[in-house]
């Protein structure tokens, strides 16, 4: 089963004024977060791994096992996971099969800026929103950034490879063939999430976990 966590932020100290709350941290996370320009970005990492520590705990697995895979991603023997952030927010998603997670706050775009990031089809499907069409441009980007770091592939994989469809059910083609995998989605106020995973059972919510 697909199962999604999420810890608030938002009063997380700057860890690079408060080193202390590194001490429990591997590594290479400690220089990953503190390679980060601002306290913000530096928060979000930390609290990244905060989570992720939290649920490894929960599955009888140690954070000093985490090694770093093809293309730069993250995993570790027995559990399958990815981290997202975003503004206030950091989740986490696991599963026995591979997977990928996005969050996004909801704001304000340049107008046209679907058109560098979707297909044709996609921005098809857009542009049939007037009102809504903000929340739904960030439902599809979620759901196109939970596919990217599902293959671990990221941004090298060029975006009008693949598309989702939304008929009936949600749908994902890369370069026209269906893809064998499945998309959940959950909703907290201002942000959306998506999830996609090899694995089609999701947990029906989202589980909030407090850092503190």
């Amino acid at each position: 089963m697909v199962k999604t966590y999420i810890s608030n932020i938002k009063n997380l100290l700057d860890p690079e004024e408060n080193p202390i709350l590194l001490k429990d941290i591997w590594n290479s996370r400690k220089e990953k977060i503190l390679s980060h320009k601002t306290p913000s970005g530096r928060k979000q990492s930390l609290g990244s791994a905060l989570l992720l520590q939290k649920i490894l705990l929960q599955n009888n697995l140690k954070s000093n096992d985490i090694k770093i895979g093809k293309n730069g991603k993250p995993e570790i023997e027995g559990i399958c996971f990815n981290l997202s952030h975003s503004d206030e927010y950091v989740i986490c998603s696991t599963s026995e099969k591979p997977l990928g997670c996005d969050i996004e706050k909801i704001r304000q775009v340049k107008k046209g800026f679907e058109t560098r990031f979707f297909t044709e089809r996609e921005v098809l499907y857009l542009n049939q929103f007037r009102e809504d069409k903000l929340n739904q441009f960030f439902r599809l980007w979620t759901m196109k950034e939970s596919y990217m770091k599902m293959t671990g592939e990221g941004m090298t994989l060029a975006l009008n490879r693949f598309e989702f469809s939304f008929d009936n059910e949600i749908k994902v083609y890369r370069d026209g063939i269906l893809c064998n995998c499945f998309i959940k989605e959950y909703e907290i106020p201002n942000y959306k999430i998506s999830v996609c995973s090899e694995d089609f059972i999701f947990a029906d919510e989202i589980e909030i976990i407090n850092l503190f």
